[in-house]
């Protein structure tokens, strides 16, 4: 059973829904009713696994999270949380309180006989919703039944403590606000002595006054002189404070749950940290050996593959340290807060344990983007998928409901997910923003207060199309692909591709241009062409280079449909294909152009004329033996709807018709049936098209990754060269072969390097005899010079 819907009602900025309540045809439901009249509840639907609540500063999104909590539990409110811009506050003697409601889907047998058992409801069967929800008048707390459709009236709770054997999730939160600390006292983990740590400053500063004057401590008449500046030096230990005390409980999870250090080991390490040295360090080695097995940062931390957390031993703390690809170890105090925060919630997930009483569980988490980069928000978005769906069969599913105004903890790849709150006028309060993905998140852009559609220089690698169409269609097609179980290599992940619209054909070349031709990094970009004179035309222009005839980007980078690896591609269009539309079923197409009639030009039904692709398209041969022109589906469909309808100004918009295409495909119109074979028809087109822009795309990003390591290698070489002209010593040379892997990443290129340098120490005797000279220094040399490109000649033999 799950969450299905929250609702709130007169709750701080959630009043009511203002935009329902004032619709021609409101219905009310059940539990609408109020004294003055019926007021609908401010609903935010759920979904099973994670949904992500957007929206501006001051827009509700933090009390979506309080109301969800108030809503499950029926604690966490008072009278002052009533809104005081509602028409009630302070003026009815029956609304005094917030009210709050929710819903849950998927019930089974054994929960119908507990609402029974628990209320007035009886002899229930086929049930499809339960609802309880929490009012101001009698009953107080109440649960409603759907079935075949229909609402029952409210029962009384008698019981409302048996909810936990309902199965109602318990709502947890993890601490956004709590960083992993730089050290640790020893003796909390062992005692829980919440005294502060010592720190080496403090100890450093007990040492340095206790040598400088040394004098004061010769007999007990001096000591009794400088009694004073004793007593200053020798300060008591002060109490953590709460914010520490936190820090410290999360290091303490650390270490216990997620390690899985026996508390014991902790306690035998306090005791031999003064007397035995090589015992206490042992210990702290199999302290890491163990964080090292049970993070799997490489996982879970894309932006360093090779970045380890460990701890290491200072007096009477436990301090925690950083190594990264460099191959150096820095403290926390020398690393980002984002960094520090990535840890916190990452060790907070992993310590999580299932409730002892078996019950479901809701994450809430307000905001975690504050702290984090855009690559760090990405791979917390990760760490939600495992909550929601875990890949280790020992976590039972969570829900997950988090805040965020940040466009980078959005999951492109489940638009479904995504909830915006706005805020109205007045009294209007808060409300839920329908159709969030529609028109490829166009109601995301107020809600950032920033233009939110995809630019060029956002993404690590780039989709270059001709307009606003093909990306609604490209990014549709790819969760829909998603949805019907198409493998990851042969779809986009939209997470990891930025879809560009370029605003026309003619403005591709300069896009590139400006992605590619200015920068020494330089993004890698792919790019989709139509297939007409304009496609043509900006494929030479990107064949032609840059201002200075610079290649900006390989020819095999560059898509055009219907040719080379999409020459592939079918349509009903017996003109061939021109543009993206063309690979949509003519029936699919002719769904799309009725569901935006629908929209927008509700007089025209284009089901209704008896349409088929044999009257819509011209005959290829034309009526003097010649081909006609192809203006492609779209322009074809647009001008026999203005034929039948006699609107000669109709207009079918490309934007909304592509947007009502991938409503046809997924389902999300329940009332456009397409069949069985168009919707395998288009599959296989989108599955073509997409699994060759993804191909292009690891070639775009392999390349890249290859320009990368060359320059590394480059400036290694030239710094070593530069001091060993003509000798080298055998040690200098694995200190370089240290410094260029240290590095390098851990793409196969960078594993084609390392494999090459090992081979060195053989070839160069670096192991024997460290301190003498390289015998073959020419040859050593010819070595570092042929690394730096082996590369990029395995790229190229691929």
């Amino acid at each position: 059973m799950k969450l299905h819907s929250v609702y709130a009602r007169f709750y701080r900025s959630l009043n009511y829904d203002f935009i329902r309540a004032s619709g021609e045809h409101y219905e009310p439901d059940p539990w609408d009713e109020t004294p003055e009249g019926n007021y609908p509840f401010v609903r935010i639907k759920l979904r099973p696994g994670i949904t992500t609540v957007v929206g501006a500063n001051e827009s509700g999104k933090s009390q979506v999270l309080s109301a969800i909590q108030a809503a499950l539990t029926g604690i966490g409110f008072e009278r002052s949380d009533f809104c005081r811009y509602s028409r009630f506050f302070g003026v009815h003697n029956d609304l005094v309180l917030p009210e709050f409601g929710v819903v849950f889907a998927d019930i089974s047998d054994e929960a119908v006989k507990l609402i029974e058992t628990i209320s007035g409801h009886s002899d229930l069967h086929d049930v499809e919703r339960v609802a309880f929800f929490r009012m101001n008048q009698t009953p107080k707390f109440r649960v409603y039944v759907r079935q075949n459709d229909k609402w029952t009236g409210p029962e009384h709770v008698a019981k409302p403590s048996a909810l936990a054997d309902f199965g109602v999730p318990v709502p947890f939160r993890i601490n956004a606000d709590v960083p992993l600390p730089d050290s640790v006292p020893i003796d909390y983990l062992v005692s829980g002595n919440k005294t502060a740590p010592l720190g080496r400053d403090h100890l450093r500063e007990l040492w340095d006054g206790f040598h400088q004057n040394n004098s004061w401590f010769q007999s007990d008449q001096t000591v009794t002189t400088h009694a004073g500046a004793i007593s200053k030096m020798f300060r008591p230990i002060r109490q953590a404070t709460e914010d520490e005390v936190e820090m410290y409980e999360l290091a303490a999870d650390l270490i216990f749950k997620v390690a899985g250090i026996n508390k014991e080991l902790v306690r035998e390490l306090q005791a031999h940290v003064k007397k035995k040295n090589g015992y206490a360090n042992s210990i702290v080695d199999t302290i890491n050996s163990e964080l090292a097995k049970a993070l799997d940062f490489p996982h879970w931390w894309s932006q360093d593959s090779q970045f380890e957390l460990f701890v290491a031993l200072f007096e009477f703390d436990l301090v925690f340290m950083i190594r990264d690809r460099t191959g150096r170890t820095y403290g926390f105090d020398e690393r980002s807060a984002g960094l520090k925060y990535f840890l916190s919630y990452f060790v907070q997930y992993l310590a999580h344990e299932v409730r002892p009483d078996g019950r479901p569980e809701i994450l809430l988490m307000d905001e975690p983007d504050q702290f984090l980069s855009a690559s760090g928000q990405q791979d917390l978005l990760r760490i939600f998928d495992d909550f929601a769906d875990p890949k280790d069969a020992g976590r039972d599913p969570i829900q997950v409901v988090y805040v965020t105004h940040s466009p980078f903890l959005i999951d492109k790849n489940e638009a479904d997910r995504i909830r915006v709150l706005e805020k109205g006028e007045h009294d209007e309060g808060t409300r839920v923003v329908t159709s969030a993905a529609a028109n490829h998140y166009e109601p995301l852009r107020s809600a950032f207060g920033s233009f939110v559609s995809e630019t060029t220089f956002i993404g690590n690698c780039n989709l270059m199309v001709e307009g606003p169409s093909d990306q609604v269609l490209i990014a549709g097609a790819s969760r829909w692909l998603k949805k019907v179980g198409v493998a990851d290599r042969d779809r986009l992940d939209l997470n990891h591709i930025t879809i560009v619209p370029a605003g026309g054909t003619r403005h591709i070349p300069y896009l590139v241009y400006l992605a590619r031709g200015r920068d020494v990094d330089k993004p890698p970009v792919v790019v989709l062409l139509d297939n007409d004179n304009a496609g043509n035309e900006a494929k030479d222009d990107l064949a032609a280079g840059g201002a200075y005839g610079d290649k900006l980007i390989d020819s095999d980078l560059v898509l055009q449909l219907a040719r080379g690896p999409l020459d592939g591609l079918t349509t009903d269009n017996p003109l061939g294909i021109v543009g993206i539309e063309d690979i949509v079923p003519f029936h699919v197409a002719l769904l799309a152009a009725t569901s935006y009639c629908k929209e927008f030009v509700p007089s025209v039904n284009p089901l209704a004329f008896g349409l088929a692709a044999a009257t819509v398209y011209p005959d290829a041969n034309g009526p003097d033996g010649k081909a006609p022109k192809n203006y492609g589906t779209l322009k074809f469909l647009e001008k026999a709807i203005a034929d039948k309808s006699g609107i000669p100004t109709f207009h079918l918009d490309k934007v909304a018709f592509a947007r009502a295409t991938v409503d046809a495909l997924t389902g999300t119109a329940v009332d456009l049936k397409v069949t069985e074979e168009d919707r395998d028809t288009a599959a296989e087109n989108f599955k073509l098209l997409l699994k060759s822009i993804a191909l292009c795309q690891r070639t775009a990003e392999r390349a890249e990754s290859v320009q990368k390591i060359s320059g590394r290698i480059n400036r290694a070489k030239k710094d070593f060269t530069r001091t060993h002209d003509s000798q080298a010593r055998r040690e200098d040379v694995a200190a370089l072969i240290e410094e260029i892997g240290s590095q390098l990443d851990r793409s196969p290129e960078a594993e084609d390097v390392r494999a090459e340098m090992r081979t060195w120490h053989a070839k160069f005797e670096l192991d024997t005899d460290p301190r003498k000279h390289v015998t073959d220094f020419d040859g050593l040399l010819k070595a570092l010079n042929g690394l730096a490109y082996k590369a990029v000649r395995k790229a190229a033999a691929r």
